[in-house]
C-alpha cells in the first residue's frame, strides 16, 4: 500500500516572501550590532583599566576614518532598531485611557519618541558640560 505524499513547505528564503519579514529580520539583525557595540565599549573600559597608554591607543583607533564611518553605520542601525521598537510599543502594553477615552497608538509612539529624543539630548548636554 502506498503512503500518501506529505506536503512539506520550503523554508529557503522565507524572509523574502513578504516585505514585513525582511524588515523584521533587519531589525533583529540590528540587535546583534547593539550587542557587538556593547562589547566594543567594554573593551574600551578594559583598556582604561589596563593603563593610560592602552586607553590612548584605543582612543586613537576611534579617531580613524574607518572607525568614524563604522560608528555612523552603527548609529543608523541603532536609530532604526529604536524606531521600530517604539512602533511595537502599543502592541506590547495594555490600552491606555485618558479622561475616559482610549489613547491612539500613534499618540503613544509619538510620546515615546519625544521622550527618547529629550532624554538623549539631555544626556548629550550633560556629557558636554562634564567633559568641557
Amino acid at each position: 500500500m502506498n503512503q500518501p505524499k506529505t506536503y512539506t513547505r520550503s523554508m529557503s528564503r522565507w524572509w523574502l516572501r513578504r516585505p514585513n519579514y525582511k524588515w523584521y529580520l533587519i531589525r533583529e539583525g540590528t540587535s546583534v550590532l547593539v550587542v557587538a557595540y556593547a562589547l566594543f565599549l567594554l573593551l574600551g573600559l578594559s583598556r582604561l583599566a589596563d593603563s593610560p597608554e592602552a586607553f590612548a591607543t584605543w582612543l586613537a583607533v576611534l579617531q580613524s576614518p574607518v572607525s568614524i564611518a563604522l560608528h555612523l553605520l552603527v548609529f543608523i542601525a541603532f536609530a532604526y532598531h529604536a524606531w521600530t521598537w517604539f512602533g511595537l510599543l502599543p502592541q506590547t502594553m495594555p490600552l491606555l485611557r485618558f479622561r475616559g477615552e482610549f489613547i491612539q497608538n500613534r499618540t503613544v509612539v509619538t510620546a515615546a519618541i519625544v521622550v527618547w529624543i529629550a532624554v538623549s539630548v539631555g544626556i548629550l548636554i550633560l556629557m558636554m558640560r562634564v567633559l568641557s
